[in-house]
């Protein structure tokens, strides 16, 4: 270790935010976080703002190049603001940065961060805040550890940076992502961890920063102080796998791998179209014909232009150039190369995203809407016209290949464009507000009738291995490793789930497991409800609804060779929200899921959209009122007059007048037979 100790480290870490930029000195000899102050922030902008009203050019650079670190913070803010609400102000002051930055460090960093946001989907977005927000409370738990150094909260927090960093290089954040990793090496290094510092570890997050740096094209002090100490760890021979939870080597102890894996199996992946819906089963909400709640893209009038939001920078533009014509331009040299068809049927495209070593086939199964379509029971008209036209969606990407003579064939569902990618959450119709819809990757194994979600540690040909997806998913390698097991028994009152997957902790964070297939097997562990579905019917009379973790819901511990019983299902509440004035009260029809024995919720009920009836009491009477019934959106009328496909999937607000002399109520909601899910009965709410 004493090798690594002769480096000067002092990386400045961004945490961002418009109050105030933090950089985190995480040398080994320096512990402790330097903050730049607000004064100084704001002498610098100042400085910079007063160059700008001027077009002082050249004291602009000069500024830039003083002070980088300040430049960034701005860039970005700047950058976010315009996404969310532009500006001329906002405008003007990021072409002067772009223009400075270009000029004084001659990259194109502050260009790629005005485009990333620029282009940034809403949805993408929105789930991109959240991360940022866990991001900021990781930094105000990691700083107030400083002192205390606690090594359990430094473990617990490099684990919650390693998932940060993965997350935003999802959104295809690679500044975030890179800032993340830059966080997780501070928690295992030697200011943090001592002697127990864990070079490995720091190996692999500090080629990680070099690695997402290079793609936003900056290479400031961060950026060189992280390759060099890399390239040192790495010629000590410390890049090499390492568990989440792995002890670091002592002082003079030759590099040891952690982990108790065998070498890697490579296997080289081939492009397959799914040509069917129906082709097997999966582990997706989105898993039937019904193409209106598929993933969908949406044109105005002739002209108009998209792109495939899922796929974010990855995505090609499309572009309609008539008025039952869609063309994709596949080459990005601005003109349409690719037809998607639309013919009414469900039909595939298929075409090349990614650039280098990373460049490789997607594709998607297409269908657009007829005049005849049900929406929640509702017919609606969803065919082209001249004023608008949408497309539905349905993943149909695969890479195929062979692990050890075990067919596999590994599905892009979330349709990022990555083969046994992250999950990614969106915010869809149907869901309560807070709520997100995740969608993770699956994969086929051995011509199974139904695919698993796809996992970091996953079972395959009897043997368990940790696998890791290259150049977007077109080569795995596959580490062949020792895991002691558990089962689970999963007692379900109500329709049994079709698919039920849960969400490993620690070294298990990106392991996903379907406690609905036959003779599942889970490493030891704790794990937390990821998401699940309960449905029945069929065709156009399927029912069906999103199973999510509720707030309270505890964990499963998986014990060596013993049985775990996950308890899930009825008896089925609601949970609602009601707003309470001296004489009325307000159920909030948006605000109304079920939920059920352990905690979870059951959210985007399609075809099934909760009937309640309302009651109301004084505090701990034995009697509520007499029962009044929430309303129903019937007709595609009502649904243009809200201007809102969600009111479909929630009840409609019921006010309630109050009798007598009530201040503060309790409220019930009740359906004595829903449709999916029985008997919801009531509970009794302040």
């Amino acid at each position: 270790m004493k090798q690594i100790l002769k480096l000067s480290f002092t990386l400045a870490i961004l945490i961002g935010g418009p109050e105030m930029a933090v950089a985190s000195s995480v040398a080994p000899h320096s512990p402790e976080p330097s903050v730049i102050r607000l004064d100084e922030q704001s002498t610098w902008r100042a400085a910079f703002q007063k160059a700008l009203d001027v077009g002082a050019n050249s004291e602009m650079e000069k500024l830039v190049k003083k002070n980088t670190f300040q430049a960034i913070e701005w860039i970005i803010e700047t950058a976010q603001g315009i996404s969310t609400a532009p500006s001329e102000i906002l405008e003007t002051r990021m072409a002067a940065l772009r223009t400075a930055w270009k000029g004084a460090v001659g990259s194109q960093f502050a260009n790629n961060m005005y485009e990333y946001y620029s282009l940034l989907d809403p949805v993408y977005r929105d789930e991109r805040n959240k991360l940022k927000r866990r991001y900021d409370k990781a930094y105000a738990r990691y700083s107030n550890n400083l002192t205390k150094k606690d090594q359990t909260t430094f473990g617990v927090l490099y684990n919650e940076y390693e998932g940060l960093a993965k997350s935003f290089l999802e959104l295809g954040d690679h500044y975030f992502s890179s800032q993340s990793w830059l966080m997780a090496y501070s928690c295992v290094n030697e200011a943090a961890r001592g002697e127990k510092a864990n070079l490995y570890q720091c190996c692999e997050a500090l080629k990680n920063v070099v690695e997402q740096r290079k793609k936003v094209d900056l290479q400031d002090r961060s950026y060189l102080e992280a390759s060099t100490s890399y390239k040192s760890l790495e010629a000590q021979g410390y890049d090499r796998d390492v568990s989440a939870d792995g002890e670091g080597s002592g002082e003079g102890a030759p590099p040891v791998n952690p982990r108790t894996e065998g070498a890697a199996v490579q296997v080289m992946l081939d492009f397959e179209m799914i040509p069917e819906v129906d082709e097997f089963k999966r582990p997706s909400y989105y898993n039937d014909e019904l193409h209106n709640l598929w993933g969908r893209i949406a044109f105005s009038k002739k002209g108009s232009e998209t792109k495939f939001s899922s796929l974010g920078e990855l995505s090609p533009k499309l572009k309609r150039t008539g008025s039952a014509k869609v063309l994709v331009d596949t080459d990005n040299d601005g003109e349409g190369d690719l037809e998607v068809p639309l013919r009414g049927n469900v039909d595939p495209i298929e075409f090349e995203i990614g650039s280098g070593s990373e460049k490789r086939k997607w594709g998607v199964l297409t269908k657009i809407g007829t005049q005849s379509d049900m929406y929640q029971s509702i017919q609606v008209a969803m065919q082209p016209t001249d004023d608008q036209m949408m497309i539905y969606l349905y993943p149909g990407a695969s890479v195929t290949g062979e692990l050890e003579g075990v067919p596999i064939q590994i599905i892009d569902e979330n349709m990022d464009g990555l083969y046994g990618s992250n999950p990614l959450s969106w915010a869809h119709e149907g869901l309560t507000k807070g709520q997100l819809h995740p969608e993770c990757d699956s994969i086929l194994i051995d011509g199974a009738k139904r695919a698993q979600p796809f996992s970091e540690y996953q079972k395959i040909g009897g043997k368990w291995f940790r696998l890791e997806m290259l150049n977007g998913g077109t080569s795995l390698k596959a580490y062949p490793t020792e895991i002691k097991t558990g089962k689970v028994k999963v007692s379900f009152k109500g329709t049994k789930p079709t698919w039920l997957i849960v969400q490993g902790a620690g070294k298990y964070e990106n392991s996903y497991f379907d406690l609905m297939q036959k003779g599942v097997e889970l490493p030891v562990g704790k794990y937390k409800l990821f998401c699940g579905e309960v449905r029945k019917g069929k065709k156009q009379q399927t029912m069906k609804a999103l199973m999510l973790p509720g707030k309270s819901m505890e964990s499963w511990s998986i014990a060596e060779g013993e049985t775990t019983d996950v308890k899930l299902g009825g008896p089925f509440k609601f949970d609602f929200k009601f707003d309470e004035s001296g004489k009325s009260i307000t159920v909030l029809g948006n605000s109304v899921a079920i939920t059920g024995v352990a905690g979870e919720r059951y959210e985007r009920p399609w075809n099934c959209v909760p009937r309640p009836s309302a009651s109301y009491r004084k505090p701990g009477a034995r009697k509520g009122s007499k029962a009044e019934k929430l309303g129903a959106v019937m007709s595609q009328d009502e649904i243009n007059e809200a201007g809102d496909w969600n009111v479909a999937w929630f009840p409609i607000d019921l006010t309630i007048t109050k009798k007598g002399n009530v201040e503060k109520s309790q409220v019930a909601l009740e359906e004595k037979k829903n449709k999916l899910f029985g008997k919801i009965i009531p509970d009794w709410k302040e």
